[in-house]
């Protein structure tokens, strides 16, 4: 479930700067993408995820939103969107989650990393009851793929050894 978190569902381009027009370093996400997410629960053996994700601008072109659809092995379908815009306020790239599964809802910081990745951080959980502090990178492999690794930080643990959550492997339907 947090694994999904991720996905961004983020199409972030490496190299681009945002400093200019930060919406401009989301545009290579635009079009439609085939998903593969691995989720990787505390107990139990792994889940796979298989969808497509479609994203585009949205409102008045100040949110990329990235909408998928996606159906895990049982054949159980949901939609969910991630919703990404640069808070001017804050001085930051923001994605909001929402999930046709679940009632909570999550806000993530999206921050340019190392080389073609991005770090996305966890700023609230809103509604949820858990609690998780949510740490993921999202490493590009050329134009056309992507990687997502998410990892599950609970309090005290260093992020970057905490367990993977999950694995999301994106390709571009439409090059």
């Amino acid at each position: 479930m947090r694994g999904v978190l991720v996905v961004l569902t983020l199409c972030l381009a490496p190299g681009l700067a945002w400093a200019q027009a930060p919406l401009d370093g989301l545009r290579p996400l635009l079009g439609t993408w085939t998903t593969e997410d691995t989720y990787y629960p505390e107990q139990g053996a792994p889940l796979v995820e298989r969808g497509v994700r479609d994203c585009r601008l949205v409102l008045r072109d100040r949110y990329l939103q990235c909408e998928t659809t996606a159906t895990n092995a049982r054949g159980v379908e949901r939609t969910y969107w991630f919703l990404i815009n640069h808070n001017a306020v804050a001085g930051r790239i923001e994605m909001l989650s929402l999930w046709s599964n679940v009632p909570f809802k999550a806000v993530h910081q999206v921050a340019r990393g190392a080389g073609d990745a991005w770090r996305i951080t966890g700023l609230q959980m809103i509604g949820d009851t858990e609690e998780n502090r949510h740490y993921s990178d999202l490493v590009f492999h050329g134009a056309d793929s992507i990687v997502w690794t998410g990892r599950r930080v609970r309090p005290g643990l260093d992020p970057g050894a905490a367990p993977v959550s999950f694995v999301e492997t994106w390709r571009r339907r439409n090059p």
